[in-house]
């Protein structure tokens, strides 16, 4: 069962539950195969099905044989669930098969397929009816098969030859499972031991799926407890040996003890049971196959049902049916189950005979089914209740970052008018001056740019760059005028784009906090979500990563200014975010899939929202205001004692340069940078 210690948790932080893992009890070291007390080769008889028929018959106490349409039927029931599923699974269009194969490669944690797994295209039937056949030819050997360990002869193939499913319905609803299965080992399929299959699901005929939760309780080989650990494998549960290690040729029984939660379908009327009892799974025949299902009370069975075949080829004829008692019954196969085959029990059950679930189990259970979905929203609901109760404290001026701010010439203009154009190039070419990177010459209409000096680190790249548009290689002067448009226009791009760039990155500097915090919640999200999967680390690494690849894609989204580089970066965003829920489908319910990617839109759209204007800049725009104030306040000061010369890239950035009309001399330049205005208006 799920340890509830992360359910509480959950309650307290997200809301959650976590995974009980399979309880760990010994190694291989001393696995032997079953040892024959013969010293020399026994002699050996043929096997028949009738007889295996009497060996099981013998073996259940107070066993009367019954027709199937014997045993309560008060409930009619259609036995085609496995071939509706079968049928549905034929109908699915090609893109849902395509998108279904591309999410089970992604879910898929490991690439190994072991030899006792059959494929998904089992031997033709026929074909493994006819092999079969020919293995009475074979060599015999001898096999103590359950419950009372009789020797038996057996072919010495690799096969199973006797499997047991003993259910037992709880009254709490939970369902116990002990499995017997015993096999024939040559180091060939079975090299790497035996391997039991799960389903993760369990459907009803509607096509509707609810998710199983498993607890082993243990795993033993020839009487020997061994480890084993779930592991997901598609729409499968592999109970898998917990080490790799080497099976040797011999006859091993196998014993495997599991209890399930929420496998029973609850209707108005009854609970219906589903559950293959042989397993279609397993890459190895099933000679003799028995089943026995026990419950809480007598008479408990409304209707029943079971099964023998392919999905598509499914049949009660190979099938005896026997009472076992007041409270329990028996199903026998009638012949060997071959690979690709099941024996699928469906059963109606009486709801007196099962105690009504509590408030909690159906919490519980709905967490195994939703547990993805639910936390995934309330993620979604965190979010937006979080960074809109910053959004107050935003406007209300509390508890702001604020970062140091250079305040330049492009910088304060598109803080104070939002706005790049000829004056914030012009506001650049004055500060250029200032540092004596350049110099500035007028006569007349022609205003000439003379490079000083080639040390620019004190420059930012963009800035750099920029400049190079101006003064290529051993080119030191630049004549301001209309044959030299173009090269000023494209001078005057890089320092639009770059100036952009650097206040996006600034803006992305002051919401680091909001960032991190945000993907902080979808993080611990996602971590109670692993907790709810089999295989919780490889869960979270990839909601993890895929976490971050698709924030960054939305940030690309938001990302660009130009309107043919925005098309383009768009497009390719939204490729990466269709792939990143590809990827979430694969891994929890696309309903969750949908709410933690509107978590991480959310996230950007917060982030963006704070970047504005009105959000954590507005303490910038209000300082640069402040200091437009200041400078018109002490004009006359600074007039008179010629420091308006030092701040007159700002006085241009911030159109007081009427206000500073009266300053005149050599080193005031805002004339020149009229005249360079007026000629690209």
């Amino acid at each position: 069962m799920k340890k509830l210690f992360f359910a509480i948790c959950f309650i307290q932080l997200l809301m959650t539950q976590a995974l009980a893992k399979v309880t760990p009890v010994s190694g291989y070291e001393n696995l032997q195969p079953q040892k024959n007390s013969e010293a020399s080769a026994p002699i050996v008889h043929q096997v028949g099905i009738e007889e295996f028929g009497e060996f099981i018959s013998d073996s259940l106490k107070r066993a009367i044989p019954a027709h199937p349409e014997d045993i309560n039927n008060n409930i009619g029931y259609s036995p085609s669930l496995v071939s509706q599923q079968a049928k549905a699974e034929e109908q699915k269009s090609f893109f849902q098969q395509i998108y279904e194969q591309a999410l089970n490669k992604v879910s898929q944690p490991t690439e190994t397929i072991r030899d006792d797994i059959a494929s998904a295209t089992p031997p033709n039937l026929e074909t493994q009816q006819q092999n079969w056949s020919e293995a009475s030819d074979l060599p015999l050997v001898t096999a103590y098969l359950p419950p009372d360990n009789i020797p038996t002869s057996v072919p010495a193939m690799e096969h199973i030859p006797y499997l047991m499913n003993s259910i037992e319905v709880l009254p709490s609803g939970l369902v116990k499972f002990e499995e017997t299965v015993v096999v024939v080992a040559n180091g060939e399929k079975l090299s790497g031991g035996l391997t039991k299959i799960l389903p993760q699901y369990v459907y009803n005929s509607e096509g509707l799926r609810q998710r199983l939760d498993y607890s082993v309780v243990g795993v033993r080989v020839n009487d020997m407890p061994v480890d084993y650990r779930l592991t997901s494998n598609g729409r499968n549960i592999l109970l898998v040996p917990k080490d790799d290690y080497s099976l040797p040729p011999g006859i091993y029984t196998y014993k495997f003890e599991y209890v399930v939660d929420n496998l029973l379908w609850n209707y108005r009327n009854y609970y219906q049971l589903y559950w293959d009892v042989g397993g279609n799974g397993w890459n190895l025949v099933i000679d003799r196959l028995g089943a026995s299902l026990n419950l809480p009370q007598p008479d408990a069975i409304l209707s029943q049902d079971i099964l023998l075949g392919f999905p598509s080829r499914l049949d009660n004829s190979s099938v005896t049916i026997r009472p076992n008692g007041a409270t329990a019954t028996a199903y026998i196969a009638n012949r060997p189950l071959f690979i690709g085959e099941g024996m699928h029990l469906i059963a109606n059950i009486d709801k007196e005979a099962l105690n009504a679930p509590t408030v909690w189990q159906r919490v519980i259970r709905s967490f195994y089914n939703n547990g993805d979905v639910y936390l995934s929203l309330l993620c979604l609901i965190i979010i937006i209740f979080s960074f809109g109760l910053s959004w107050r404290y935003i406007t209300k001026d509390k508890g702001q970052l604020k970062l140091k701010l250079n305040k330049t010439a492009m910088v304060s203009r598109l803080l104070m008018f939002d706005l790049f154009d000829i004056k914030s190039v012009c506001g650049f070419l004055l500060e250029l001056y200032r540092k004596n990177i350049i110099d500035i010459q007028q006569s007349d209409n022609t205003v000439l740019l003379i490079k000083r000096t080639d040390n620019l680190k004190n420059l930012a790249k963009w800035q750099q760059k920029a400049l190079k548009r101006l003064f290529p290689v051993h080119e030191t002067v630049f004549n301001v005028n209309n044959q030299n448009r173009l090269p000023f226009r494209r001078f005057a791009n890089d320092l639009e784009q770059g100036i952009r760039r650097w206040l996006w990155f600034f803006r992305l500097k002051l919401n680091m906090g909001y960032l991190l915090s945000g993907l902080a919640i979808v993080g611990l999200t996602e971590a109670f979500i692993a907790f709810l999967k089999i295989d919780s680390g490889y869960v979270f690494g990839v909601l993890s990563i895929t976490s971050l690849i698709c924030m960054a894609a939305i940030m690309l989204w938001n990302g660009a200014h130009r309107k043919w580089l925005k098309f383009i970066s768009r497009l390719f965003a939204i490729d990466i975010i269709i792939l990143c829920f590809i990827v979430f489908s694969a891994v929890v319910h696309f309903v969750a899939a949908l709410f933690l990617i509107a978590s991480l839109w959310g996230i950007a759209t917060a982030l963006n929202i704070y970047g504005r204007r009105l959000g954590l800049i507005k303490h910038y725009i209000q300082d640069t205001a402040r200091f437009r104030d200041y400078l018109l306040e002490n004009r006359d000061n600074l007039v008179l004692s010629r420091s308006a010369v030092n701040h007159q890239a700002l006085i241009w950035a911030l159109d007081l340069e009427k206000d500073f009309a009266s300053v005149t001399g050599e080193n005031y330049k805002i004339p020149a940078m009229q005249t360079i205005a007026a000629m690209w208006k």
